[in-house]
């Protein structure tokens, strides 16, 4: 598989790499090629999100930052960044001291809580196409060094770009935006960030929660979404699996794409068993005897509880464009999915390592695993859950803050 994204900046490519390093190191790699529909899927569901999102704060957090950093004077895009960048230092060793005022811990998804230093993967970085998705960010072409620079231009008088927000005294007007000019972030920006460092939360106060839900609810994206029916009906299934979701009452649309999202996921997850099975003969630490005979009765249910793919081609429509690696996945699934059905033991057959052996091989090429220097450690190991659990903590952050007595 390959991977391309748009060429925005030095830094914006050093994130990718760093994005790269931390799926590596979390075990969310796609060995078997299936990463397309996945990502798809994954969008029909909750767009807007990342498998490095944490909570909803940082979509309020970034406009914040930037209000500063318009208040500062600094007149270089260097120096703004540089500003950005130290603040988003500064709030992550806030919250690290701060304790959850719901928990009495200290707060869950603290972006940077890992870590004393500063910060490797910004909030900016890590938001940002977030942030054009949800259109809170005015102008989805610009990259965080170009809103940087825009800030510096601004602070040198040269170019007529404002932060949008509110005004605390009476809720904000047309003159916040700042009539007849370009408009940086849409987003209600009430408090200053050496206040919030004062007194740090990754808690959404009522008008932030409010105004989230409104622009979630206004971008067209999130028509007939996973997101939009949980902001819709204020409903959070934060820690209800994916499959258990009730569909009755939901949209057709959205019910049917829930059905095929399970569907794809189940199937491939028994791909990925007989992956584990393949894995698992490299040897190394976790290799045991027990562990391959774990994996032999996950293959076991799995088979006698799948249905196959009945709608691989209406799953595979679901993907834009790469029409060349939709090609060959659907070969792929083709051939496996023949291979199960003509399998009539409970135990995994030949036919079926040889087809992942050479999927693998097709996707990976020389950083294939199978039978080489690589030590076992299972790979998915679970079911694909199309990034469930960032939306719906997003989702419960929106519905909690909604019900907050701050206003």
């Amino acid at each position: 598989m390959q991977l391309g994204w748009v060429d925005y900046s030095r830094e914006e490519r050093e994130t990718i790499k760093e994005l790269l390093k931390v799926l590596g190191e979390s075990g969310s790699l796609d060995e078997l090629g299936v990463g397309i529909v996945r990502d798809s899927i994954s969008d029909l569901l909750y767009p807007g999100t990342s498998v490095l999102h944490t909570r909803a704060k940082y979509y309020i957090l970034i406009p914040e930052l930037f209000k500063k950093a318009m208040k500062s004077g600094l007149t270089t895009g260097a120096e703004v960044r540089n500003l950005i960048n130290t603040d988003q230092d500064r709030i992550a060793r806030a919250l690290r001291r701060a304790i959850d005022e719901e928990t009495g811990t200290k707060a869950a998804g603290i972006i940077g809580g890992r870590s004393d230093r500063g910060v490797k993967m910004k909030p900016t970085r890590i938001y940002w196409n977030a942030l054009r998705t949800t259109e809170i960010l005015c102008n989805g072409d610009m990259s965080f060094d170009d809103a940087c620079s825009a800030v510096a231009g601004y602070n040198r008088k040269t170019q007529n770009i404002v932060i949008k927000y509110e005004s605390d005294d009476d809720g904000g007007d047309a003159d916040d935006a700042g009539v007849g000019n370009f408009a940086l972030f849409n987003a209600p920006c009430k408090e200053r960030i050496e206040d919030y460092l004062d007194n740090p939360t990754l808690h959404l106060r009522k008008d932030e929660a409010d105004y989230l839900r409104t622009q979630f609810l206004h971008v067209p994206v999130m028509k007939n979404t996973l997101m939009e029916y949980c902001l819709k009906t204020k409903t959070s299934y934060q820690g209800v699996a994916l499959d258990d979701i009730p569909t009755e009452g939901m949209p057709e649309v959205l019910a049917h794409n829930l059905e095929l999202a399970t569907e794809f996921a189940n199937f491939i997850y028994g791909a990925y068993i007989v992956y584990n099975l393949l894995f698992i003969e490299n040897g190394g630490e976790y290799a045991t005897a027990e562990e391959k005979s774990r994996l032999e009765n996950k293959y076991k249910d799995w088979k006698k509880n799948s249905p196959g793919l009945p709608h691989r081609d209406e799953i595979l429509k679901l993907v834009r464009n790469h029409e060349h690696y939709k090609a060959a996945l659907r070969d792929f699934l083709i051939r496996f999915e023949s291979a199960v059905k003509n399998n009539t033991t409970d135990s995994c057959s030949d036919e079926e390592k040889r087809i992942i052996r050479q999927r693998e091989q097709a996707c990976k090429s020389v950083k294939a695993k199978i039978g080489k220097d690589y030590p076992y450690q299972e790979i998915q190991s679970s079911p694909m859950n199309y990034r469930h659990g960032t939306g719906q903590t997003i989702i419960s952050d929106i519905l909690k803050g909604m019900v907050r007595d701050d206003a």
